[in-house]
């Protein structure tokens, strides 16, 4: 019979020390690295709740890093606006009517200024940042306007703003000295003492007739308007002047004209017994027919005038509206010559000045753009060019760049010609003579230039009035939309910060340890394991072969 030399079960022995230096080594991992497991399949009941508030930590990551990036694009835009802003601000003050400046300085500065500040409005339009347009709408990849050179002066022989202000002002008559505006006076020799000024038909340019008045009803009948054709409701309009008497000096006969860009103007004929008569009068006479004919002359030259001025300034800011259209397509007088219709540009033949995303009437551009902040709210902050606050602004400095307005010293100079004839004449009558006529043209001509500067400065301000502040697409809305986006961000960003550390927390109670526990149980662990060495190592060493005597 075979006895073994040791009693003792040596192999459940090993076995639950083992264990306990397993235990160990987990306790010391935990110990050293503050974790649970060091992987998910350890994490056992833990699992499913570390998984769930990781996937959450995750999204608010994503969603703050969308954050960030919209408060990047948004400061961006909060600079752009507010210096927009104060380009509103510096056109307005820049000019103001019968402000010309010492020698006439801002009529020659004006056009300059103008085109500086249409350039740094365009190449603010087109600000990308990381490769993004900011002012295109949903159309971010590309430029939304060409630069300000080719918008002005067009490329590639397509026609740029400048080209499309002269057909403009061509289809608007402001240069045509036969029928100034399109308006054309006649005297049917059968009433030669009636006046009648008759538009050229029935489109959008040059002068409408609107109203007319008398101070002196007893010896002037004036009638109209009345449509040249009472059948034909679309047919052009006509007005009378007719004497019947001898007005009184003083008294005046007014023309009320429409402009094409809707404003109003007035011609002012006043009754004088001079001869020649001064600028905006009419000589009377005795004979009505030769009064009728000195009232005809005055008209002519006093539409001539307003053509020049009033008009020409509200043909360049109607040319502004047609080029600088919503929908980014020019419109382009079309018909004739002289032109009848405005119809968008269908042959490509004129620059097409935003080729961003246009939108639908109605539609609001902020939410061309968007940005999650978490799974049930967004922020919008889309902006494109064509709203009507960057309207106004491109297009009254677009007209004023393109604008000239001669000084008095330019237009003494065009003229030096005439002064240094009339210094060549004799001493006497014929020089005085020529010399006067000389300043006359000068004064004239002058007159004729701070009118057109009055109406556009006019123009000017009322495109960038204060009063458009409260308009959808205002530089002032669109500043206060994207200040509101910003709050929203701000308020988004606090908001998954304070989650965040929640969730942390969370997570660190269910993937952590506590340090203390683990150590003592490190202790306790260690005290069993060696109270197990030494119960091993001295029971191993019984062996019945010892008690056998």
């Amino acid at each position: 019979m075979i006895v073994n030399k040791s009693m003792y079960p040596l192999q459940t022995g090993f076995s639950a020390i083992s264990r306990m230096q397993d235990a160990l080594g987990t306790l010391q991992k935990q110990l050293g690295s503050g974790q649970k497991a060091s992987n998910l399949s350890e994490m056992g009941r833990d699992l499913p709740m570390s998984l769930s508030v990781r996937a959450r930590l995750s999204k608010i990551e994503g969603y703050s890093a969308n954050i960030d990036t919209v408060n990047l694009r948004l400061s961006f835009l909060d600079n752009s606006m507010s210096r927009f802003d104060a380009i509103e601000g510096e056109a307005r003050s820049a000019a103001m009517t019968g402000q010309y400046g010492t020698d006439g300085i801002n009529l020659a500065t004006g056009p300059g200024l103008s085109t500086a500040r249409f350039d740094e409005i365009v190449t603010m339009l087109n600000e990308q940042v990381a490769g993004r347009y900011l002012f295109g709408g949903k159309a971010t990849d590309k430029a939304p306007l060409p630069d300000s050179t080719t918008l002005l002066n067009g490329a590639g022989g397509k026609l740029g703003f400048t080209g499309l202000r002269d057909l403009r002002q061509a289809a608007d008559g402001v240069n045509d000295a036969a029928a100034p505006g399109r308006l054309t006076s006649t005297i049917d020799p059968l009433t030669p003492a009636v006046v009648n000024l008759t538009e050229d038909g029935s489109h959008p340019f040059g002068f409408k007739l609107s109203t007319i008045s008398t101070t002196a009803p007893t010896t002037i009948n004036v009638s109209g308007p009345t449509l040249t054709d009472p059948l034909d409701p679309t047919s052009a309009k006509q007005m009378g002047v007719e004497f019947t008497g001898l007005p009184t000096p003083g008294q005046v006969v007014s023309i009320g004209l429409t402009m094409p860009d809707g404003t109003e103007t007035q011609v002012k004929l006043t009754a004088t017994a001079d001869n020649p008569p001064a600028a905006g009068a009419f000589t009377i006479d005795a004979d009505p027919a030769i009064m009728a004919s000195n009232f005809q002359a005055a008209l002519d030259k006093s539409l001539g005038t307003a053509a020049r001025t009033d008009l020409k300034a509200a043909s360049t800011f109607a040319a502004a509206n047609d080029f600088f259209s919503e929908d980014g397509v020019p419109r382009i007088p079309a018909g004739g010559p002289p032109a009848t219709s405005l119809a968008p540009d269908a042959t490509d033949s004129a620059i097409h000045w935003y080729t961003g995303e246009v939108g639908t009437p109605g539609d609001n551009p902020r939410q061309s753009i968007t940005a999650a902040t978490d799974e049930t709210s967004k922020v919008d902050y889309g902006v494109r060019a064509n709203e009507s606050g960057f309207l106004r602004l491109i297009r009254s400095q677009a007209a004023m760049a393109v604008s000239d307005y001669p000084s008095e010293g330019d237009v003494r100079a065009k003229y030096d010609g005439d002064r240094v004839a009339a210094m060549g004449l004799p001493e006497g009558a014929g020089r005085d003579s020529a010399l006067a006529a000389y300043e006359a043209k000068v004064a004239g001509e002058y007159r004729e230039s701070t009118g057109f500067f009055d109406g556009m400065a006019q123009r000017q301000l009322s495109e960038l009035s204060e009063g458009h502040n409260s308009e959808a697409g205002s530089i002032e809305i669109i500043t206060m939309q994207m200040g509101v986006a910003h709050g929203a961000l701000e308020s988004a960003s606090k908001r998954h910060d304070d989650y965040k550390t929640q969730l942390e927390n969370l997570l660190s109670d269910t993937e952590g340890i506590d340090e203390n526990e683990t150590a003592m149980s490190i202790l306790a662990l260690q005290t069993r394991l060696q109270a197990s060495y030494q119960v091993t190592s001295m029971v191993s060493q019984l062996s019945l072969v010892n008690y056998l005597r």
